[in-house]
C-alpha cells in the first residue's frame, strides 16, 4: 500500500471495490515497537451503525486484506458512554 493510500480516507476506495457501507475509514501510520512487527490501527465508521470500531492490522496489509478484515469483523461489547457524547 502506498504512502498516500495510508494517509487518505478509505470509505470510498473501500464502498467502490469492497461494497462496504462506510460511512469513514482511517488508518494510521506504521507503529514500530521493541518487540514483533511493525502495526497500524484501522478505524471505521458504518453507515447504519455510528458507533466507532478499531483493528489492528499488519503494517504491509493491502487494501483487500483490510477490507477482509472489516467484513470478517464481530464487534464486542460496549463499555462506556457513546460515541456522540
Amino acid at each position: 500500500m502506498s504512502a498516500n493510500a495510508s494517509s487518505r480516507n478509505l470509505a470510498s476506495e473501500m464502498k467502490s471495490q469492497h461494497s462496504l457501507a462506510l460511512h469513514e475509514c482511517r488508518l494510521s501510520a506504521p507503529f514500530d515497537q521493541p518487540f514483533g512487527p511493525p502495526y497500524r490501527l484501522v478505524e471505521w465508521v458504518l453507515k447504519n451503525d455510528r458507533c466507532i470500531q478499531r483493528r489492528v492490522v499488519p503494517a504491509d496489509c493491502t487494501t483487500s486484506q483490510i477490507a477482509d478484515v472489516l467484513r470478517t469483523h464481530v464487534p464486542g461489547r460496549r463499555y462506556g458512554p457513546a460515541d456522540n457524547d
